[in-house]
């Protein structure tokens, strides 16, 4: 289960960090852009990244099928453990703003 939410987060990051070195010089300070870069990391990286391994890697869903995990838990538990980063790093860019 957390190789597959390894490989899917880092999907995520290589995604999010794209779209957020693409859309800096819209924000005018360093604060503004790692939100900008959390709230695509929450919000549409984990489906982005999901997607990526699908294109990439998809014969190893048959492997966790056979380890008993369904292909909408492993989805799932990863976008709930994204969001759950993405919400705190948000918490933490407000107080620092």
């Amino acid at each position: 289960m957390w190789t597959y939410y390894r490989d899917v987060t880092l999907y995520t990051l290589a995604i999010t960090l794209l779209t957020s070195f693409a859309s800096a010089a819209m924000y005018d300070t360093i604060i503004d852009r790692l939100f900008n870069g959390v709230l695509i990391f929450g919000v549409f990286g984990t489906g982005l990244g999901v997607l990526a391994f699908n294109y990439f890697q998809k014969a190893q869903y048959y492997m966790y099928h056979n380890l008993g995990f369904t292909r909408l838990h492993l989805i799932m538990r990863t976008w709930y453990i994204n969001l759950i980063i993405a919400i705190l790093l948000i918490g933490i860019i407000a107080i620092v703003q």
